[in-house]
């Protein structure tokens, strides 16, 4: 997964190079040696970087809201903080919570989702807190132990038992009775809370994450992983920094679920005015794609052709052969790719970039990797990232298949994705998951986000397996809905599948000829595409002989 970081660490490996040289320069300086005594003492080798691991494609599945408080007040007056927030505004939130189905975890099982992609609970929620405030101890972690709800609290160790002003600072006794509590967890928050770490040179930055880590665990006796980065500031050198001082994970205030954040070193977090939007925000992921990830096995099988008609829908399909992918250099006709590949089959691909009809341009929407290309392709176009998050990315090797929400930050490029599929061939984004587990999607899953007109009727196109392996393509002859589509395929055995590029671009072709067309007048063919999925292989005994 190092390769999916978007933090980069080459200054590093020249700090530990440039230590290691000057810890031999210093030795030869204090006296000369003789050739058994080098032969004896060979030289200090750098200690290793500690270890480190990203957010994982395999936590994709799931969408975990974070959330952060400061201080908790009895009431709120003239002097209130705009983030504090009143005792009863707490309870209150906590019962929305529980309510809610919401069930808060700790960091540490959050950390081995983000990063193996363990499973937690459906609507897990993290609860933090910022600033070491006495309020956390008097008036929350009653409501918090009332819950069971565990918690982690962010100290800057500089302020620790500091009684002045209207907001008190927990005491290093008090910070130890907590540290003994099993819900809650302690960790840094930087010595001095700068109001922008970021503006720091190198050495007071490390000065600030590192001595910090280093007094928690000295006192308290707790291993300290994580930080909370001062006002959530934090740049690449920073997030570097405390990579370097020991954090495993460390958090900015930026609004977003922790899944879709830039890396395990800037993990989003909503402040607590904005619980009801983090839920919403959840929810709407869980809603518009987010179904899980699917990892499955795939079986060459014989070439079979069916035109039948599913829970009213009348289909084109085509089980079996091995599927690959194809990019031509400008667009061309679906029976032109199978020609080109000598396949038995063929389905219109992805999305392109360019829309227009008579356009020859060949870009695609979203990552990409096909079989007579070379290499994976990311998609850099960030202006049409939030259109295109969380739509499925389907992808496959010789024997395995996997679906995988698409977040695009961090697919940028093909390390995550051989975590799912290690020697996959080939890769693309869909439209969206219309089959899941054997069931076909709601309308409400359906209306994903960017997909405007999901649900038109048009003729329409997909892909995925069954459940015994085998790969099928299909398209629908009439024009029809996206759900309706959906149940169509669900009802022929299709236990996932994808919706591909539709409208005028669907052509499925079968055996040298096209089954199904775009256009309602047969004499007017589907628009040239620059992308098709063709499957080689033979056509079953039985197909062969069958009259079409």
């Amino acid at each position: 997964m190092n390769d999916l970081r978007m933090v980069r660490t080459p200054l590093y490996a020249c700090l530990l190079l440039a230590a290691a040289w000057a810890a031999l320069s210093c030795t030869s300086c204090m006296r000369p040696q003789a050739a058994s005594e080098v032969a004896l003492e060979p030289p200090p080798t750098a200690a290793p970087p500690p270890e480190f691991a990203d957010i994982s494609v395999l936590s994709l599945g799931q969408r975990v809201p974070v959330i952060m408080y400061h201080d908790i007040i009895e009431e709120r007056n003239r002097d209130s903080q705009w983030f504090d927030c009143t005792v009863a505004e707490f309870e209150d939130q906590m019962k929305t919570i529980q309510q809610d189905g919401s069930v808060p975890i700790s960091l540490d099982e959050l950390y081995k989702h983000l990063t193996t992609g363990s499973r937690i609970p459906d609507k897990a929620i993290v609860l933090t807190f910022d600033d070491n405030y006495q309020g956390f101890f008097d008036r929350a972690l009653p409501v918090l132990e009332r819950y069971n709800f565990p918690a982690t609290m962010f100290v800057h160790t500089a302020f620790v038992g500091n009684k002045s002003g209207l907001h008190p600072k927990m005491d290093w006794p008090t910070l130890e009775t907590l540290a003994h509590n099993p819900l809650i967890t302690i960790e840094s928050h930087t010595v001095t809370h700068p109001d922008d770490i970021t503006l720091l040179g190198s050495d007071q930055q490390r000065h600030e994450l590192e001595d910090s880590k280093q007094e928690l665990e000295s006192k308290l006796g707790v291993k300290i992983d994580y930080l909370a980065y001062p006002d959530g500031k934090n740049d690449p050198m920073t997030q570097d920094l405390a990579r370097q001082a020991g954090y495993k994970m460390a958090f900015s205030i930026d609004n977003m679920l922790a899944e879709e954040s830039p890396n395990i070193l800037c993990v989003g977090r909503y402040v607590h005015t904005r619980l009801q939007k983090a839920l919403q925000a959840r929810d709407d992921a869980l809603r518009g794609g987010v179904l899980g990830i699917f990892q499955g096995d795939l079986r060459p099988a014989p070439v079979e052709f069916k035109d039948e008609l599913f829970d009213g829908a009348k289909l084109a399909l085509v089980y079996g052969g091995t599927p690959s992918t194809m990019l031509s250099d400008t667009r061309e006709g679906v029976l032109d790719f199978c020609r080109r590949a000598n396949a038995v089959a063929g389905i219109n691909g992805g999305f392109f970039a360019m829309a227009a009809i008579k356009s020859t341009d060949n870009r695609m929407v979203g990552p990409l990797r096909a079989s007579d290309q070379s290499g994976f392709v990311p998609d850099l176009e960030k202006e049409r990232w939030a259109k295109l998050h969380n739509r499925p990315v389907i992808l496959w090797g010789p024997t395995s298949i996997a679906i995988v929400p698409y977040q695009p930050n961090i697919m940028i490029s093909d390390e995550g994705f051989k975590a799912l599929v290690p020697n996959y061939t080939d890769l693309f984004l869909a439209g969206v998951w219309l089959v899941h587990n054997g069931l076909p999607c709601s309308r409400e899953q359906l209306d994903t986000f960017g997909s405007k007109d999901i649900e038109d009727p048009r003729r329409r196109a997909f892909l995925g397996v069954t459940s015994d392996g085998r790969f099928v393509i299909g398209a629908s002859h009439g024009s029809i809905s996206s759900e309706k589509l959906a149940s169509a395929a669900a009802a022929a055995g299709v236990q996932e599948a994808v919706l591909l590029d539709s409208g005028f671009s669907t052509s499925l072709v079968y055996d040298g000829e096209v089954k199904v067309s775009g256009h309602s007048t047969a004499t007017i063919p589907s628009r040239p595409v620059p992308h098709a999925v063709v499957i080689r292989g033979e056509i079953a005994a039985d197909a062969a002989t069958k009259p079409q």
